[in-house]
């Protein structure tokens, strides 16, 4: 069957892989193999059940999800994210950051490298995902400089305060009605001086970013993607001023917001 679909190629070696499986199998195209992976499991189910799920009262959550796949398929915004580091993060002196929902890690450790003052605390709701982070981190000798916790920032106790706050691709995990409470809950670990800088795709984008809009409003939560006007004004209920926005991709709707936490209103 691989043969006649051209994924395969029989030698006299036996079986080898070809065409788009073989690109797809070398680790540095790791994050498009991981995107088609997602497509054809989450996204296959959000279209074929979700009527049917929402018909019976159920939603998605979750355990619906491969975080570890969902981590890995996020990279392919890689160019984009890493971009708004760029723009974003000092090169020097020292910075501490708050990374909420560090996934892999990397975006840590691609902050690590651009600043070797760069001190960071990944924060991870899956602990699944958490180890991998934590596994991540001793291969790239981050150990002194990065840690790794599993935990929701709901409900954690500001004491430690960052120079930086990221919400990378997350805040559609949260209601759409608690996300002025989860801001400002954010805004409590910014050191006075810092910001936050958080990525996301909104609302009107390609079909990719519908499938994820539709994942969203189809949750037990309901958290859709946002608007642009929207999050900004959310950023400015929540105390946040200096609201800045930037489009990551040309024509397509993946934004940057940076903005720096005064206090709760």
């Amino acid at each position: 069957m691989g043969v006649r679909l051209g994924f395969l190629e029989l030698s006299q070696r036996g079986y080898n892989l070809r065409g788009l499986a073989k690109k797809l199998a070398l680790p540095q195209n790791d994050a498009a193999l991981a995107l088609v992976q997602e497509v054809a499991d989450l996204h296959y189910k959000l279209i074929s059940r979700t009527p049917e799920k929402l018909r019976n009262g159920e939603f998605w959550g979750l355990k619906d999800q491969d975080g570890e796949v969902i981590a890995r398929s996020s990279r392919v915004l890689e160019a984009f994210q890493t971009g708004a580091i760029d723009r974003t993060f000092p090169v020097s002196g020292r910075v501490s950051l708050l990374e909420i929902g560090c996934g892999s890690g990397f975006y840590i450790k691609y902050a690590a490298s651009r600043n070797p003052l760069l001190s960071a605390l990944g924060l991870e709701l899956q602990p699944h995902v958490a180890e991998v982070a934590r596994r991540n981190i001793r291969e790239w000798a981050l150990q002194d400089r990065a840690r790794i916790e599993i935990g929701d920032i709901r409900g954690k106790t500001a004491g430690e305060l960052f120079d930086i706050v990221t919400l990378y691709n997350n805040i559609y995990y949260f209601p759409v009605e608690d996300r002025v409470t989860l801001l400002r809950q954010v805004g409590k670990f910014i050191k006075t001086g810092g910001f936050l800088l958080m990525t996301t795709c909104c609302q009107g984008g390609n079909l990719g970013i519908e499938v994820l809009n539709l994942w969203g409003a189809a949750t037990a939560t309901r958290g859709r993607l946002p608007a642009v006007d929207e999050l900004v004004h959310q950023l400015q209920d929540a105390g946040y001023r200096n609201v800045q926005t930037t489009r990551l991709i040309p024509g397509d709707t993946f934004y940057a917001f940076k903005a720096y936490f005064a206090a709760a209103t």
